[in-house]
Formats: C-alpha cells, sequence, structure tokens
C-alpha cells in the first residue's frame, strides 16, 4: 500500500502565467482561512463540512447568481464516477485524478471506485491545495492490492506534473487521466499545453476525461463567471465542440460522451426547476 505526499518542485512560475484562484498560493504554504478556495467551494456545494465562512458566502452569492451551479458541480464528479467505473470494467488499472480537491462526501472518489472494481487498480491524486492535500494523504487509503499516491503538483506546470506522476505507473500500459474538476478552470493556454504534455510522455492508450456543457452560456452563467472570478477562482465555459477541437489541437482524438459513447446524464432535481448543463465525458484517446 502506498499513500503519501510527494511533492514536485518545479520552478516557480511567473504570476500571470498561473490561473487566479487554482494556486493563490504554493501546496506548502498554510491554510488561508481568508480567501475563498475552489476546493473548499465545491465541497459545500456537493453536502460536505469541510469550508469556512468565506466559501460558504461566495457559493450562496453564486447560486443566487445562477441556481444551477451546484447541480453542475455533481453532474461533474457523478459523470467522472461513471467514467472511472467503466474504464475499470474494460480494464484501465490506472487513474491520474488532477486537483481532485476534497474527498467526496458521497464517498465516489476514484480510488474507492477503481479499486471496489479493481483492487490491484493504481491511483495518483496530484492537487495544490493545502487542505486537499492533507485530507487525500489522511483518508485516501489504499486497497492493500493496490496503491494510492498523492502528489503536490501544479497542473499549469505539465512538464513537471507528468514527470512526477509517471513515476508511479507502468509506462507499457494506458493510463486514464481526469481532468474533470480541473477543465473548467483553466484557460484554453493551460488546457492545450496540458493536454498536449499528456499526449507526449503517456503510454499508447491512455485517455483524457473532462466535462462539457451541452447547454450555451446564458447571461446567468457570465455573470457568475464574472463573480467567481472577482473572487480569485476562474471557470470556463466551454461546449462539446470546443473541447474536442482543443483536444484535436493537441493530438489527441477526441469522442464525445462517455467510453461507450452515451451521454452520462446526471439526475436532475425538478423541483428546482433549473435548467442545467448536462454534464458529458469528453475521451481523448492518446496515439
Amino acid at each position: 500500500m502506498t499513500t503519501g505526499i510527494h511533492p514536485a518542485r518545479p520552478p516557480a512560475a511567473p504570476a500571470d502565467t498561473v490561473p487566479a484562484g487554482l494556486l493563490r498560493r504554493p501546496a506548502s504554504a498554510g491554510l488561508d482561512t481568508g480567501r475563498p478556495a475552489l476546493a473548499r467551494l465545491v465541497n459545500y456545494w456537493a453536502g460536505g463540512k469541510d469550508h469556512f465562512a468565506v466559501d460558504r458566502t461566495l457559493a450562496d452569492q453564486t447560486t443566487r447568481i445562477h441556481p444551477g451551479m451546484p447541480h453542475s458541480c455533481r453532474a461533474a464528479r457523478q459523470a467522472a464516477g461513471r467514467a472511472v467505473a467503466r474504464l475499470t470494467a474494460n480494464g484501465i488499472r490506472q487513474f491520474v485524478d488532477l486537483n481532485p480537491g476534497l474527498p467526496a462526501p458521497d464517498h465516489t472518489d476514484t480510488h474507492l471506485i477503481a479499486q471496489h472494481i479493481a483492487p490491484t487498480s493504481h491511483i495518483v491524486y496530484t492537487d495544490t491545495d493545502p487542505l486537499a492535500l492533507a485530507h487525500c494523504r489522511a483518508l485516501h487509503t489504499s486497497d492493500p492490492a493496490g496503491t494510492v499516491t498523492v502528489i503536490a503538483a501544479d497542473p499549469t506546470q505539465p512538464a513537471h506534473l507528468v514527470a512526477a506522476v509517471t513515476d508511479h505507473f507502468d509506462r507499457t500500459t494506458p493510463v486514464a487521466v481526469l481532468a474533470t474538476n480541473l477543465a473548467h478552470h483553466l484557460d484554453d493556454h493551460h488546457l492545450h499545453n496540458l493536454a498536449t504534455q499528456l499526449a507526449r510522455h503517456l503510454p499508447t492508450g491512455s485517455l483524457l476525461i473532462v466535462t462539457t456543457h451541452t447547454t450555451p452560456a446564458d447571461d446567468r452563467l457570465h455573470a457568475a463567471q464574472q463573480h467567481l472570478t472577482q473572487a480569485g477562482i476562474r471557470y470556463y465555459h466551454r461546449n462539446p465542440d470546443r473541447t474536442a477541437s482543443l483536444l484535436r489541437s493537441c493530438g489527441l482524438t477526441a469522442s464525445t460522451g462517455s467510453p461507450t459513447t452515451a451521454s452520462t446524464r446526471p439526475t436532475i432535481d425538478d423541483s428546482r426547476r433549473v435548467p442545467i448543463g448536462v454534464q458529458i465525458a469528453q475521451i481523448g484517446i492518446l496515439p
């Protein structure tokens, strides 16, 4: 069983290369409870308990602007869980979960799903949030037949991230990389760089999974994006066509849907009567 933090130590990036809110502070820095953090915000929307007043305030303000945001976050998590289950059932035994945030209150973390189906699965979690890293180290316990590794690594420094991740894998068998919690918070430049590095260095047949919205951005979403950005948390809306085009530009073969090409549609609380963008798994097949 392997559990622990293995810090990747890339050189410091210029401030303008790091999306605001994704890396407010280095992973080694102390916990900052005075400003909202993405991992804690998502945890609050997911029904968790690991958040502070500043996170709850921003989450509630954003929900008032766009009531579908909490549903969207939960739907992305559900889509990721289904993708992991299907990929494991189809023989994938190596997973990377990029910026997973805090452990899921509904116990849908990647290692729990994958190792329930195949106990020999190997999972690497990477994050930059100090609280997320501490919780992952303490709570993400591997099945004895597999491994769980937690790495402090920055997705805006993809060459260093990929090098750190590949040290923990068999480089002759495919790896499934989940960016389902990350892609919406990277601009096109950083997402392109990350996907390009993955395409260059991961084994043949590896997969990249992201989530997209199938409904167009409306005024409420634009207002919510602006509000989150002002608080230091970037959010980027991409539809399936735009995402597929970006992945193809990185040398990936992009397909819309889950690994079985079926749309992953979450259960929606109809009583809220809020139009919610359906999440789908976008699979990039690495050549």
